[in-house]
This record gives structure tokens, C-alpha cells and sequence, in this order.
């Protein structure tokens, strides 16, 4: 009997030649050797291995099916066997078509799966593979409570059909549910090398973790009445979302038909470019009467990097034609930071029906004031049902000087079961909707350098004081006052943004105001605990940390500590509290605030604690000019829960034209005498 290792799929997979030629019948494989006295790794198989007729383990039949799998049949049947077939990972190589005979299940065997990149179906680098599913299909399955337990470390990676690199890859009426990550995943490995010519037909991608479907990168895909339904778990848990890693991907000639999204926990077709550049080829993606239905958030999303990166993909194409956006929580259409120039987007005889909802059915949105506005979309007879006429939502930021031009075409309204109204998006509407502002603000940011002259204002002189709990999300960059050499001690935790597991918060580091390094302190965990460092002499101090996807709390400080905005201001995490800055400048300054197309509530109060502007459910950017002669002192910004409909996360917050602080505490801070 020879034994060898065989199969391009699973390099750990055994074959013993002998027990399977003994096991089947001419009838189910033909053995062609290539000569006589070759060993069994090297022999071709041909015809058909039907799987049950090799045996079967209703507890584990991942040594049969791998084995079918690796015998270079070009067709593998698994046929009803009685029971399912409960299986560890599987691999499949090139040129073999997998069929699943009516009503037959594969299992992930309970309690196997550990590593995060374990998948149910692999297919790495292979090329003319099949998965078809006879008659009214069948069902790989996984199991997404378990992975989603402290049992199991967390990973959105455990798919139930997993492509990397492979071409020539049909997947075909099939149910693919309850991955630990998505239905399918169509990915890169290496990086530099698509999936091609992929086709996925007539599947149900039900109750996955991630996604219904993740594209990466691929040339060439063609999606058609497949449904994507109730993903729940890891964000964004949308019904396809095509996302790439890096600019060398693609996302190329890309076709959906007669495809619906359904009762996501996010939303329905997603794609965000914000990791492709000048370099990358030309996306084109076109949608054919597709559909999505009670998506909790928007029915189409489309966003690009948040800031300004010199080069953005340019060329290529998104249209959605005759498709069917309706009852999404959110917007039925959002575009976030897409610039004139990059890849135009069409919706063409679309109808996005947000009746029941008072969100508006389209949001083009500027994620933060250095971004450039939306632009570049094309209306063409798009319909718009609601219970009223606020359609549209536009973050645009008021002292923008661009006068925009690629927002156009026509919009029929439809208010209330009323007549439809044409609204022709032309440059009088875009006048109104996009305002150009001639006036000169102060929008450039002071560096806060510590060298300057100041006035220290503590209450409570080396006395530990609560600290404003508000969450800063990202990356934390906080200044702190020490007043003398010794020991600083502050209390930190890390707050968990969604459903993400908490590890991965960087340690804090702490520098003097040239940038060398004074110590390095344990990352914050989800305890409220306290960090000391030894400042080596009176002065400022930076203390940063690396704390993405999820946000930081500071709870007590012994000296005055605040945060310093990074170029695009600072983004609170579902908070509620108040924040202080000083003013004492004798230019302009201005305080800038936003909710990013999601809603906030903020209020400004004056240092007599009057109020001086506030913004209700704000989605846009709002802005307050502070004057020469503005009163000064410590103003104070409060930050509540919205009480509006929409998604509530983000809370932006920006002070330029001065040294910019935002205080945690009213009885710790100081005052920068050089403004």
C-alpha cells in the first residue's frame, strides 16, 4: 500500500491510494495512471467519487470528504448519507466541481475552529472550481454563537466560503450561514493578486458575523439572485460590503443582478475606498435591479478616505440601476467623502422609499472640516417616497468656497401619497443646498508648543479631581500640567466601541514638549485604574496612546490635563459630559462642532455661563466665530444624548485661530497668555 501526500488545497491532507481504489467501484472513478510503478501523489483520477461510498462518520467526516476532496476526481459528490456531514476545515483544489445533492448539510464540527482564520470551504489560489448545490439546494453552516463566546478568541475571519487568489470559481445554489465571519469572503493572498472570474448564483448568505459577502479585491464578479440577510455581530454586518486593504486591489468589473439585502443589523451594499489611491485601477461596479429591505442602516453606502491624501482612485464607475432602496433606519443612500474627480456614482430609475422614518433618504456627507464635500453624483429620474418633503441631507461645510457642480440630474418626490413633484437638481437647488461662503474664518490650527506664556488656575493644588468621562475615540492626545518635578497620577479606562473585543489598546507613552521620551504606561483596559509617571521637572507633558477602533475615559487627575485636537479635531464615542477651553486671544478664534451625517447635541456657554449657540440633533458642521472682544475666561461645551432618530456615535469637536486645549476639568487648567 503507498501512501502520499496529494492535493493542492490542504497541504497537511493524506491520501491513502490503496483503500480508496479498493473502496470505489469503476463505475464511480476511473484511475489513469500516468505509468506503471508511479506512486499514488502522482496519479490522476478522473470521473466522479461519490463521497458516501468511501464511508461515513457522522461525528467527523472531514478525513472522508478531504479525501474525495484530494483524489483529483474532477467531480465530488456529497450525496444524502443519513445525517450531515459534520466537518473540520475543508480545502478544495483546481479543477474539481463540488456538488451537494438536495437538502444535504456540511457541519463546522462544535468545539473545532479555533484559529480566527479557520474557514468552513477554502479555496486558495485554485483555479475552475465548483460548488453547486442539485435541486433546492443545500446548506454549509457554521456556528456563530459559539465563536462569538469567550470560548473562542475573536476574529471576523471564520467564513463558511473562503476565496483567496482563486479564479475560475463558480458557488451556486447553496445556503452559506452562521460563519464566525462572512457567507463568502473574496479575498487576496498574496495581496497583489485577485480573485478572477468569480460567479455566485442563487445562494442565501443567512445570520453571518461580518458579512453576507466581503469583496476584497477581484477581477471580475458576477452576483445574481443571491440573498444576504440578518448579519449580526462584527460592524459593519452588512449584506455585502466591498472593502479593500490596500490601494494594489482591485475592484474590478463587478456586476450585481437581482440581489437583495434584508434585515441587516447594518446595512445593505456597502463599499468604502478609503485605502485606494492614484495608483489603483479603476473600480466598476454596477448594480441591476437589486434590492435592499429593513437594513437597520443605509440601503447604499459608499465612502472614501476622511482626509485629504493628495491622490484618490479617479476614473471607473458605481451605478445602481432600477434598484429599490426602502425602510432602511438610516439613510436609503449615504456618500461620505467623495470628492469631484474620483469614481462617479449613478442611480438611475432607483426608488429609495424611507416611508416610516424620518431620516432623510439620501445623505452626501463630510466626515470632518478638512475633507473635501461629496461630489460627482448623477440623479437620473430617481424616485423618493416619504411621509415628508426633507429628502435630501447635505454636510457641507458652510465657509466652503467650492461651488459645486457634479451634484445633479432629477428627483421625483413623492410626499405623503401626494402627486410626485420633479425636483431638477440644477445650479439654483445646488445654490440653496450647497452654500458658498465669501467670508474669511480662522481655520488654521495653533500648535499648543508649551513655550509659550501661561497662567496655571488649580483649585486644588496636587488633589486628585473627577474628570469629565467623556469618551475620546481613536487616538488619545492629552496634554498635562506638572507643576513640579514628582510624580503625575491619572486614572484611565478603555471603552468598547460596539461589539469589538477590547484587546489591542496601545500603551500609553509620555514625552516632554520636545518630544523626549519620559516613561511608557500600561494600555488602559475596561477597569477604571490609575497610571503614574515621574516628571523630571516643572512643566507640559504629551501623553499619548493608540486606543482604535475604541475610545478612552479619563476618571481623576492630580494636575491640570486637557486634550489637544488632532488635524481633524476630536471625535467623542456616545458621550455625554462637558469640556472647557480658555479664551483670552486678541484675533479670531473659532469653535467648531458636527455630528458627520450622524446626530449631536452640543451647547456652547459663554464664561458667565450664558448660552451662547447650540445645535439640536446636529448632522452638519456648525461653527461659532469668537471675537477680539468676545468675553474671556473658560467656555464651556456640553455634549448630550440627541434626542432625534438616527444612529448616534460621533461627536466632533475643533478650535483653531488659537492654542487649542479642551480642559477636562473647570477647576484644573491655564491659560495661554500668548494668544
Amino acid at each position: 500500500m503507498t501512501t502520499g501526500s496529494i492535493g493542492t488545497g490542504n497541504p497537511h491532507a493524506r491520501f491513502d491510494a490503496g483503500k480508496f481504489a479498493s473502496a470505489a467501484t469503476p463505475r464511480r472513478v476511473s484511475l489513469l495512471c500516468a505509468a506503471a510503478g508511479v506512486a499514488a501523489a502522482s496519479s490522476l483520477f478522473a470521473g466522479e467519487v461519490i463521497v458516501s461510498s468511501l464511508g461515513h462518520n457522522a461525528d467527523d467526516a472531514t478525513e472522508i470528504v478531504q479525501k474525495a476532496l484530494d483524489s483529483g476526481a474532477g467531480r465530488v459528490v456529497l450525496d444524502r448519507a443519513g445525517s450531515p456531514y459534520t466537518v473540520r476545515p475543508l480545502f478544495v483544489r483546481s479543477n474539481t466541481e463540488v456538488v451537494f445533492e438536495e437538502g444535504v448539510e456540511v457541519l463546522a464540527k462544535r468545539g473545532e475552529f479555533h484559529d480566527k482564520f479557520d474557514s468552513l470551504v477554502t479555496i486558495a489560489r485554485s483555479t475552475n472550481v465548483v460548488l453547486r448545490g442539485l435541486g433546492s439546494g443545500a446548506t454549509l453552516k457554521m456556528w456563530i454563537r459559539d465563536y462569538q463566546s469567550p470560548a473562542y478568541s475573536r476574529g471576523e475571519w471564520r467564513h463558511v466560503v473562503n476565496l483567496l487568489s482563486a479564479a475560475d470559481v463558480t458557488v451556486e445554489n447553496l445556503t452559506l450561514a452562521d460563519s464566525g465571519g462572512d457567507g463568502v469572503y473574496v479575498g487576496a493572498k498574496p495581496s497583489t493578486v485577485p480573485c478572477r472570474n468569480i460567479t455566485i448564483r442563487r445562494c442565501v448568505c443567512d445570520n453571518n458575523n461580518r458579512q453576507g459577502i466581503s469583496v476584497i479585491s477581484v477581477d471580475g464578479l458576477l452576483i445574481e439572485r443571491t440573498t444576504m440577510k440578518n448579519t449580526r455581530g462584527t460592524n459593519p454586518k452588512a449584506g455585502i460590503d466591498f472593502e479593500p486593504n490596500a490601494a494594489c486591489q482591485v475592484l474590478k468589473d463587478i456586476v450585481m443582478r437581482d440581489c437583495l439585502t434584508e434585515n441587516n443589523a447594518g446595512g445593505g451594499y456597502y463599499m468604502y475606498a478609503g485605502n485606494f489611491d492614484a495608483r489603483t485601477e479603476p473600480i466598476s461596479i454596477t448594480l441591476e435591479n437589486c434590492r435592499s429591505a429593513n437594513d437597520n442602516l443605509a440601503g447604499l453606502r459608499l465612502a472614501f478616505a476622511e482626509t485629504p491624501r493628495g491622490t484618490r482612485p479617479r476614473g471607473g464607475f458605481l451605478v445602481a440601476k432600477g434598484c429599490t432602496f426602502s425602510s432602511s433606519r438610516s439613510a436609503g443612500v449615504r456618500i461620505s467623502n467623495k470628492p469631484v474627480g474620483t469614481m462617479p456614482v449613478t442611480l438611475e430609475n432607483c426608488t429609495i422609499d424611507n416611508r416610516g422614518f424620518k431620516l432623510p433618504s439620501v445623505s452626501l456627507v463630510t466626515s470632518n472640516r478638512s475633507a473635501p464635500p461629496t461630489d460627482g453624483v448623477d440623479f437620473r429620474g430617481v424616485k423618493v417616497v416619504r411621509d415628508d418633503a426633507n429628502w435630501v441631507s447635505v454636510s457641507q461645510m458652510p465657509w466652503s468656497s467650492t461651488r459645486m457642480e457634479g451634484v445633479k440630474g432629477t428627483v421625483e418626490l413623492v410626499v405623503d401619497g401626494s402627486r410626485p413633484r420633479t425636483v431638477a437638481l440644477d445650479e439654483k437647488w445646488r445654490a440653496v443646498v450647497f452654500p458658498v461662503s465669501g467670508e474669511r474664518f480662522a481655520l488654521d490650527k495653533v500648535p499648543f508648543d508649551g513655550k509659550t506664556r501661561f497662567r496655571v488656575a488649580d483649585k486644588k493644588p496636587g488633589e486628585r479631581v473627577a474628570l469629565s468621562r467623556v469618551a475620546l475615540r481613536f487616538d488619545c492626545e492629552a496634554v498635562v500640567y506638572a507643576a513640579k518635578p514628582g510624580p503625575v497620577t491619572f486614572s484611565v479606562l478603555l471603552r468598547k466601541v460596539n461589539n469589538r473585543g477590547l484587546k489591542g489598546g496601545g500603551d500609553f507613552v509620555v514625552r516632554d514638549m520636545s518630544g523626549g521620551k519620559v516613561a511608557k504606561l500600561p494600555a488602559p483596559d475596561e477597569r477604571m485604574s490609575d497610571r503614574t509617571f515621574d516628571a523630571p521637572a516643572a512643566g507640559f507633558y504629551r501623553i499619548s496612546c493608540h486606543v482604535r477602533p475604541h475610545a478612552v475615559v479619563f476618571g481623576e487627575c492630580d494636575a491640570p490635563i486637557g486634550f489637544m485636537p488632532p488635524k481633524d479635531g476630536l471625535d467623542f464615542y456616545k458621550s455625554v459630559g462637558d469640556l472647557w477651553f480658555a479664551h483670552t486671544s486678541r484675533g479670531d478664534a473659532t469653535f467648531f462642532c458636527g455630528g458627520t451625517g450622524e446626530p449631536a447635541n452640543i451647547a456652547l456657554y459663554g464664561p458667565e455661563g450664558d448660552l451662547k449657540e447650540q445645535w439640536a440633533d446636529q448632522r452638519d458642521w456648525g461653527f461659532v466665530r469668537i471675537a477680539p472682544e468676545a468675553p474671556k475666561g473658560l467656555w464651556r461645551v456640553h455634549l448630550s444624548r440627541p434626542k432625534g432618530p438616527g444612529h448616534w456615535e460621533d461627536t466632533m469637536l475643533d478650535l483653531t485661530g488659537v492654542p487649542a486645549v479642551f480642559f477636562l476639568s473647570k477647576e484644573k487648567f491655564w491659560v495661554s497668555l500668548a494668544q
